[in-house]
């Protein structure tokens, strides 16, 4: 009983620690710095998480309060944040942003695993590893095997597969969800850039996943990593995981045991698919066939391109979608451009969507970039760790902390950007009166401000083939579907669908002109 009851007082010393006392001396070490942003208030075990919860009480999306506090955070350089319990220094400003790619060049900060959430999911992929030779080439590969020109051979597929989703959307008599059909639609993208003529293997096999009841449930590849991926992204903001890392990185209970299993089914598929494939053509073969990298690398580098690749650019398709409609003057900019280009609703449309054609239309990639701007598919990049002591804008940080990049930081910032708060997808068109306004007023935003896909040598090798799957798909829907989000969902300010959100995106479609409107605001969570 003595020895018992040592040990449990030892944990509870250990948890007072881990949970009070640690993350409280770290954030107070950081408050007498007056550009670094620290919360108004210390909370244990939610630590700074609290904005997110907040908002979702408020029946907000869990960002909304990123433009709900743009006129504070813009006045810092950086923010000490507590995601849980976990400590966390995040880059703001421009300026902050500068002198941060700067130390990455220096290697003074690089990359790393924390064993936790996605990072664990996507352990084995360049993702967590530091910026060694090998990970600079498979990175330059990635790149290359994903850039604008490989994957502009793809865009008659895509275009088939826009057809198909519009078949799909077209039968159902009921409110649509346009975020499970776009999710199939860059999954079936991607399996075909990845897998090529076995992509009918993806679609077709199904394979054990473990559900939290114990029962096992056959699925396919593309449920099961919308599954594996929503799990880890669950156990990233778990405080059980923040509290006890050990756990998520030994995974010796569940359900981290379990979803590691199902994690293992996942890249054993995959495995399985490449290994026994006979297209030598498809960007996996080229993968596999790289004697530089073992099997599990080579694995862990495709499912990375699926997760980043399918589940964001569904997102940000989604968020185009509802923020046209709720804007219908640049709906209607982004018609007239469509089919002054030739891309309208006929037999041609396949011939006149071009690599070149669907790059001449300037206001179609003003819309995305505005998109990306107003509703990014995520927040922060992924963990980086700072390898000796170092300094940013003037304030010291030490060794070994963890530091990220904000993506939406300075997004709604009315000293860098004309009307912040308005879906304005003008402003990126140096031609255009709004953009020629800003500039007067010394409103247009610099190089390190806009960073959808994060900046310097360790930014989104997949984004050209992200941007190129935006493009064809909402060239496509906008000419070829009538789509209306219900009436109270575009008068609600509070919602938003980029990852992580909480709300459905329920849509009415026909084929019509008058569309029947219904209210289609549904919330998963109370």
């Amino acid at each position: 009983m003595k020895v018992l009851g040592t040990a449990l007082l030892a944990f509870g010393i250990y948890l007072g620690y881990f949970i009070v006392i640690k993350p409280y001396l770290w954030r107070k070490k950081y408050q007498k710095y007056s550009n670094v942003l620290v919360g108004d208030k210390f909370i244990p075990v939610v630590g700074d998480s609290i904005k997110e919860l907040n908002s979702i009480k408020a029946n907000k999306v869990h960002y909304a309060h990123y433009e709900e506090d743009a006129h504070i955070t813009k006045k810092y350089d950086l923010m000490a944040k507590l995601e849980g319990s976990v400590p966390v220094i995040l880059v703001l400003s421009s300026r902050a942003t500068q002198e941060f790619l700067q130390l990455q060049k220096r290697s003074l900060i690089d990359r790393y695993n924390t064993y936790r959430g996605l990072q664990v999911m996507l352990g084995k992929s360049i993702t967590p590893r530091a910026t060694t030779p090998d990970v600079v080439q498979r990175r330059k590969n990635m790149t290359q095997w994903l850039g604008l020109n490989a994957s502009s051979q793809f865009i008659s597929r895509m275009i088939q597969l826009c057809r198909e989703t519009q078949k799909a959307i077209s039968k159902q008599n009921q409110d649509v969800d346009i975020m499970h059909h776009c999710n199939i639609w860059t999954f079936n993208v991607l399996t075909q850039i990845i897998f090529g003529e076995d992509s009918s293997k993806v679609i077709n096999n199904f394979y054990p996943y473990i559900n939290s009841d114990g029962s096992v449930e056959e699925i396919n590849l593309r449920e099961m990593l919308i599954r594996v991926a929503k799990v880890y992204l669950d156990q990233h903001f778990s405080p059980f995981t923040n509290m006890f890392p050990i756990l998520s990185k030994y995974k010796f209970i569940n359900p981290y045991k379990r979803d590691y299993k199902n994690l293992q089914t996942f890249e054993k598929a995959i495995h399985h698919i490449m290994t026994t494939s006979k297209d030598t053509s498809s960007v996996g073969s080229k993968f596999f066939a790289n004697k530089e990298c073992t099997d599990e690398e080579k694995v862990g580098d495709i499912i990375l391109i699926l997760v980043g690749g399918a589940e964001t650019t569904a997102h940000a398709i989604v968020s185009s979608l509802y923020l046209l409609q709720k804007n219908p003057e640049a709906l209607q900019k982004l018609k007239d451009e469509l089919t002054n280009n030739g891309l309208t609703r006929n037999e041609d449309f396949e011939k006149n969507c071009t690599l070149e054609n669907i790059q001449n239309c300037t206001y179609l990639n003003c819309v995305i970039k505005e998109t990306l701007r107003r509703e990014n598919p995520a927040s922060v990049t992924f963990e980086y760790k700072v390898k000796q002591d170092i300094q940013i804008c003037g304030v010291p940080i030490q060794k070994n902390e963890d530091i990220r990049l904000d993506i939406m930081a300075s997004k709604f910032d009315d000293d860098k950007w004309l009307n912040p708060h308005n879906f304005a997808p003008e402003r990126h068109d140096p031609e255009s009166e709004f953009y020629q306004n800003a500039k007067k007023l010394g409103k247009v935003a610099d190089a390190y401000t806009m960073r959808p896909f994060s900046l310097g040598n360790r930014n989104c090798p997949g984004q050209s083939l992200a941007i190129l799957e935006l493009k064809v798909f909402l060239a496509y829907f906008v000419t070829h579907i009538n789509w209306e989000f219900s009436q109270e969902d575009l008068q609600h300010e509070g919602i938003g669908f980029a990852m992580g959100t909480q709300f459905e995106a329920k849509i009415k479609v026909s084929s019509k002109r008058e569309i029947l409107v219904k209210s289609c605001y549904i919330q998963k969570y109370p």
